[in-house]
């Protein structure tokens, strides 16, 4: 019965969040990497952030962040919403007849672009370039 509470918690918090930029979830997850949920929250976010020269450490940090994000907002452990958060997104692409992954790496995508955005306009004097997916340096 936990375990369904937890579920119906996190499938809560993921609908609507690709199709919706100012969806509560994905408003709350901005606040979460500037720092509404703890100054320490933001210095650990915005130091792992200016390391991520490349796209591929911009996704890890990325996906790590949101799995913890959606942990902590249902209550639950890392794995488990890791593995919710699959479920939901694989069942979806069914549901929809897309391939299998196409709407988490949307949203993945959606949320390094506002990542990245975000961190620019906190520290406007980086000299960051804008991410690319062939993993060139993220960094002039």
């Amino acid at each position: 019965m936990i375990y369904s509470l937890t579920k119906d918690k996190i499938d809560d918090l993921l609908n609507n969040i690709i199709e919706d930029e100012n969806d509560p979830t994905r408003r709350a997850f901005r606040g979460w990497i500037t720092g509404d949920y703890g100054e320490h929250i933001y210095h650990r976010n915005m130091a792992r952030i200016a390391e991520a020269t490349t796209f591929k450490k911009l996704r890890s940090f990325v996906i790590q962040q949101f799995t913890s994000f959606i942990a902590h907002e249902a209550g639950c452990s890392y794995g488990y919403a890791q593995k919710s958060i699959v479920n939901y997104y694989n069942n979806l692409d069914l549901l929809r007849g897309r391939d299998n992954g196409e709407h988490l790496e949307r949203l993945t995508y959606f949320l390094i672009e506002e990542i990245d955005q975000t961190y620019t306009e906190l520290h406007p004097d980086t000299n960051r370039a804008p991410i690319t997916e062939a993993g060139e340096n993220v960094t002039c």
